[in-house]
């Protein structure tokens, strides 16, 4: 689904959302947490394929505490990205809540791009929760601060900001960037994210036309709430994994 910037039948539906030890692939290597100068939080997962990455995937985590600062809650996800051929960085951008983010996690990024060493691989910024936002943003400064560019971001769950000390000015972020926004139905925290997100983008001046939304479906099975991204189950891989895939396939071609 794309939107134009008047997207009253997408804010309808966004109003109705209601509230809401794993093994690793072959021959592939995990490196972490890579740490940059003297601010502990600046640090980085990066997770290598088997063979020459075919893209890179940079895994911007929400605001969980201790552990969501660590891939643990989302390897599943990033097990089956690199199973795929994607080299993924995760960056920490805190070890608890912290209202500066944005050099953090530029510098966890920096960090970990330069241990890969593979300049011209097309890069997707995926962002879960407060990290939605925060993909956004990085995409937004990553020309200037010299960091990896992505063709692609994609928002899951998200909320409108990741820096929250100050407001990122996203005007620069390339208006040939395709834009996905993925939000569960029973959400109602990622459905408010994701309108404001919506709104600072069309302040922003980015163009409605590189936007898609994609609606993550609840069933007998499986809840789509604001968690449900971190589950493996095959509703899971249904809501989150295959729009991304899909997305993937599109910076291949």
């Amino acid at each position: 689904m794309r939107t134009s910037w008047v997207p009253v039948a997408l804010v309808a539906l966004l109003v109705v959302a209601g509230c809401g030890g794993r093994s690793y692939p072959k021959r592939a290597t995990v490196t972490g947490p890579l740490v940059e100068g003297a601010d502990p939080a600046a640090g980085a997962w990066l997770f290598r394929p088997a063979g020459k990455p075919k893209r890179l995937v940079i895994f911007f985590h929400g605001q969980g505490g201790p552990e969501e600062t660590t891939p643990a809650d989302h390897r599943p996800w990033i097990d089956h990205l690199v199973a795929d051929g994607s080299a993924v960085i995760y960056p920490r951008y805190e070890q608890s809540y912290a209202t500066a983010v944005i050099g953090p996690a530029v510098a966890g990024v920096r960090t970990a791009s330069e241990r890969l060493d593979e300049p011209d691989l097309p890069v997707l910024a995926l962002g879960y929760s407060r990290g939605g936002g925060l993909a956004v943003e990085y995409a937004a400064v990553a020309g200037k601060e010299g960091v990896p560019v992505p063709r692609a971001v994609e928002t899951v769950n998200t909320v409108a900001a990741g820096d929250q000390a100050q407001l990122v000015d996203i005007r620069p972020l390339r208006h040939d960037t395709v834009l996905s926004l993925i939000v569960s139905d029973k959400d109602s925290l990622g459905a408010t994210g994701a309108r404001a997100l919506l709104r600072r983008l069309r302040l922003s001046g980015f163009p409605g036309s590189q936007i898609q939304v994609h609606f993550a479906r609840s069933t007998a099975s499986f809840l789509a709430d604001h968690a449900g991204p971190m589950g493996s189950s095959p509703g899971a891989r249904t809501a989150y994994w295959d729009p991304t895939d899909a997305l993937l396939r599109k910076l291949d071609a």
